[in-house]
């Protein structure tokens, strides 16, 4: 059966895409450098940092890019050589200044670990990247008045966005909530509406004294409620363990883009149920679809870890504004690009419904 074919195919072929493009992610951080000098020991320690690719995607910009790049979460750090640094090379206290958003621990240390290598290998190139790769490189491990490794006169000065870092469980805990609701909302709705149509009671709201469309209305919301009822209680659980503790006044923000979320997904599976006949492939389809609006998200990795090319993917894709917006709730002392996530949420929750409710219209009468 071609049905069978394709759904034993697809699972197998999407993780070995989805582990190759975390292959990368995972071990290429988007930092921003800011170079304030061009005296010979910052364009070296320019040069140090650029050839560390097996740590960085790196972009070298001027500082008010790199604060732009930071706060729309482009970048997960910024490193700046200052201005004086040859000259405090020269005193043997010179100073790398490293801004990190260190909203997840995992990703942070290898940043931090990244900078210090590089810092090290300032002054002892043993102990950069080729250095540990290549063993024929000479390492001065013998202390002597003629042969010792050189003093490290680059210290690195780490400014923290946040107190405390989140762990990655909690961090990873938002995209599986945004995962929950569009789950439940586009695979509910997608029953109830191929529903009506393999038990004929289409035909019966057709001619029901009822305007169709409330009664379209009712499957969009009950789709909704299904999302609202499971998740509350998880929610609850996750507040009373401290998994999760927005501010008091981002409380409201948090609420509009569940609902956003919610409507989005019932709208789409209002459409996927009119369109797909049978609870079993209306199911793999909802299931399969659910699964990659989270990954194209950023549900699996942050976006800004991901290829060029899957960010710029990523730019449509309704999940990415919930998560993103979710963590920004959470996670940060401001409501900073939140608006935009509800308003791009709201206006494709808004289409999704009317899409969901033309389809339905259109299968009941056919």
């Amino acid at each position: 059966m071609p049905v069978a074919i394709i759904s034993a195919l697809i699972p197998p072929i999407g993780m070995t895409i989805l582990l190759i493009v975390l292959s990368f992610s995972v071990t290429m951080q988007p930092v921003a450098l800011v170079v304030q000098s061009h005296q010979p020991g910052a364009l070296k320690m320019k040069k140090i940092i650029s050839s560390d690719t097996d740590a960085y995607i790196l972009r070298t910009v001027d500082a008010a890019t790199a604060q732009r790049l930071l706060a729309d979460q482009e970048v997960a750090a910024i490193i700046t050589i200052p201005e004086d640094f040859d000259q405090k090379a020269f005193q043997n206290n010179a100073v790398i200044d490293l801004t990190l958003n260190n909203v997840d621990i995992d990703f942070s240390d290898d940043i931090r670990r990244a900078v210090e290598r590089s810092a090290a290998e300032f002054d002892a190139p043993q102990l950069g990247l080729d250095g540990e790769l290549d063993e024929s490189v000479e390492t001065n491990t013998i202390p002597s008045a003629n042969n010792a490794v050189n003093p490290y006169r680059v210290d690195i000065n780490e400014n923290d966005l946040r107190v405390t870092n989140v762990s990655f469980l909690n961090y990873q805990v938002i995209p599986a909530f945004i995962l929950l609701i569009v789950s439940i909302g586009l695979m509910g709705t997608a029953l109830l509406c191929a529903k009506d149509s393999e038990e004929k009671t289409s035909r019966n709201l057709v001619i029901a004294p009822v305007s169709s469309w409330t009664l379209v209305a009712g499957r969009l919301l009950g789709g909704l409620l299904m999302s609202i009822i499971i998740t509350l209680p998880i929610l609850f659980v996750c507040f009373l363990f401290g998994v999760i503790a927005p501010p008091l006044d981002h409380i409201p923000a948090l609420i509009a883009l569940f609902l956003a979320t919610g409507l989005c997904a019932a709208g789409l599976g209002a459409a996927l149920g009119s369109l797909i006949r049978g609870a079993r492939l209306v199911a793999m389809a909802s299931s399969v679809i659910a699964t990659y609006l989270f990954f194209l998200g950023g549900g699996f990795t942050t976006i800004a870890f991901l290829p060029d090319w899957l960010q710029n993917i990523s730019d449509f894709i309704p999940t990415r504004y919930a998560i993103d917006g979710m963590r920004q709730t959470l996670f940060y002392p401001d409501l900073q690009g939140v608006g935009k996530d509800i308003i791009v949420l709201t206006g494709t929750a808004i289409f999704a419904v009317i899409l969901g409710s033309l389809a339905v219209r259109r299968s009941w009468r056919g």
